[in-house]
């Protein structure tokens, strides 16, 4: 991975962090651009071909490079201003009375003063070289790779090469930052359906998630993957057993994963890959007999549950 030249970002997302009622609120298209106004801390030292990770309050969702920096003067923002010190840094409570609490000042009120204000407002498109993490950095490793230690900033800078050196290592592949550089980006951005990742469509959220964060998007058998094509596999049937046992899980290609579930390619307790003599004739598949699985330091994998399903399939052959 290359792309050494320039800052590097994290982008916080709509969510309780960049929610608070005195900001009307900002149009979020993940996997497209993130806005921004003059109103946000380094506002003006984001730039094109700038390194951006794309965070929730809890991980990294994607990462990608600034394509095209929109600029927009003179728009309108409504805010909202705490009438006791004038804050913005509040929220409001669903459940208590007065229906604010102010978190500089600790004051409550029923309602906040309100104030029209000039701005200049910034759009950052990176949809062409997005790569979705999925957690594959979390909150912690985000603090660590981070120049700033507030939580509270919006746009933080990072440590681009060592966030660069963090995404490698997970198995993201991105795109050479000269192609990132000026890409003309539509002036309307997408609506009706977004591209969402496999774990959604898959329906086991939470056990692709745990994996990534171990495995990182990397197919154990053939190596770095697009998300796309990743899939979350159980290396014993889970109609069999209806658990998400993390020692029973691997990120497998979705090719891959379907050999592997329909018998036609297994593991050996060792964990070298073996391949059904009827489909060894492909090169591409056949290439795969006996490498070793590509599993990260001190991750456990289940040994008799890849033994029994290594006799039961060679069995078929």
């Amino acid at each position: 991975m290359t792309g050494a030249q320039g800052a590097a970002w994290s982008f916080l997302v709509a969510g309780d962090e960049r929610q608070f009622q005195g900001n009307a609120g900002y149009e979020d298209y993940v996997e497209e651009s993130y806005s921004y106004d003059s109103t946000v801390g380094n506002h003006l030292r984001v730039a094109e071909g700038d390194l951006v990770v794309v965070r929730s309050g809890q991980e990294a969702l994607g990462v990608g490079y600034v394509e095209v920096l929109d600029v927009l003067p003179d728009q309108k923002k409504t805010r909202s201003r705490c009438p006791h010190c004038a804050s913005t840094g509040f929220k409001e409570r669903t459940t208590q009375r007065p229906r604010f609490r102010c978190s500089p000042c600790s004051n409550t009120f029923e309602e906040p003063e309100v104030e029209t204000i000039s701005v200049t407002a910034y759009r950052a498109h990176y949809g062409g070289t997005w790569q979705p993490l999925e957690g594959c950095l979390d909150k912690a490793v985000l603090a660590e790779l981070s120049l700033s230690k507030s939580d509270q900033q919006s746009i933080k800078a990072m440590d681009r090469v060592r966030t660069l050196a963090a995404v490698e290592a997970r198995g993201i592949r991105l795109p050479q930052q000269s192609c990132a550089s000026g890409r003309h980006r539509p002036s309307e951005l997408p609506g009706g359906r977004m591209r969402t990742s496999a774990a959604v469509r898959r329906g086991q959220n939470a056990f692709r998630r745990a994996l990534v964060r171990r495995f990182g998007m990397v197919c154990a058998v053939t190596g770095p993957a697009p998300a796309e094509v990743l899939e979350a596999a159980h290396l014993r049937p889970f109609a069999a057993t209806e658990r998400h046992r993390l020692e029973e899980g691997i990120m497998l290609r979705s090719d891959i994963h379907r050999l592997f579930d329909s018998g036609l390619l297994t593991f050996t307790p060792e964990l070298v890959v073996k391949v059904a003599p009827s489909i060894a004739a492909h090169a591409a598949y056949g290439a795969l007999d006996g490498i070793v699985l590509t599993v990260p330091d001190g991750i456990e994998l289940d040994r008799v549950v890849i033994a029994a399903h290594y006799e039961a399939t060679v069995s078929t052959w």
